[in-house]
């Protein structure tokens, strides 16, 4: 009897066995689960910064676009100056008349300045003479010119006066170069076209008005003051002989 009571407390005074836990295979593990959490924010990361850096590109590139298109690669008309008028042939006058049989030839010299990085094609110069604002006494036609980029061309026309037409216009011509002098229209007009990159393209056309007035003093190198079309006066200014 003592001695089943002994080895009973014998039994009770043993520490227990380390309660140990085994996991369930079906339980997903920890360490795993933050890798792919930390993955999948890494990769939503780089699709953000990739998306901002195409959209800042794109604007960039749109931005630098449109600022060229209203700068460098905006096509600008070229600038058109009348320098001289002459007369290389002038009227022939035969006792006291007119000589129909033969025509008067003046001389226009004028520059086109191209103020574009690019080439100008000009692809009509005419030059014409009018008495009054309906009848046409002369004209000229030059074709096929080209501008460089930032250059300035210069051109000499010749256009024939029709005598005839002349003094069917005006009767008295032999007397009002004698007097108050006898008043011409001549108007340049340059059609062409510029093109930058073949991608941006302008339709040139320019037209300068010149008045000039013929006196007896100054008949071969008639005095003239000349106007764009766009900057004509409502009332016109008289010629510097006037």
């Amino acid at each position: 009897m003592e001695l089943a009571m002994a080895k009973i407390n014998e039994d009770q005074t043993k520490p227990l066995a380390p309660l140990s836990l085994t996991p369930r295979s079906d339980q997903p593990d920890e360490d795993q689960y933050h890798g792919d959490q930390t993955k999948y924010v890494h990769s939503q990361t780089k699709l953000i910064l990739c998306c901002g850096f195409i959209a800042s590109l794109t604007m960039l590139i749109a931005v630098t676009f449109i600022v060229l298109s209203l700068t460098v690669f905006h096509p600008h008309n070229p600038n058109l100056t009348v320098h001289s008028i002459s007369f290389i042939q002038p009227l022939d006058f035969v006792n006291g008349k007119v000589n129909t049989n033969q025509n008067a030839t003046v001389s226009v010299e004028i520059s086109l300045h191209n103020p574009n990085p690019a080439l100008v094609r000009v692809k009509n110069v005419n030059v014409s003479f009018y008495h009054g604002e309906l009848v046409v006494v002369g004209a000229s036609n030059r074709r096929s010119e080209t501008i460089p980029a930032k250059r300035t061309v210069k051109m000499n026309l010749a256009a024939e006066i029709d005598t005839t037409k002349l003094l069917a216009s005006l009767p008295g011509l032999l007397e009002d170069i004698n007097g108050r002098g006898v008043d011409l229209k001549s108007s340049v007009e340059v059609k062409g076209e510029v093109k930058i990159m073949k991608i941006f393209k302008k339709s040139v056309h320019l037209q300068t008005d010149c008045y000039m007035k013929m006196t007896t003093n100054n008949f071969l190198t008639p005095t003239f003051q000349c106007f764009k079309t766009n900057e004509m006066p409502k009332n016109r200014a008289k010629s510097k002989g006037d």
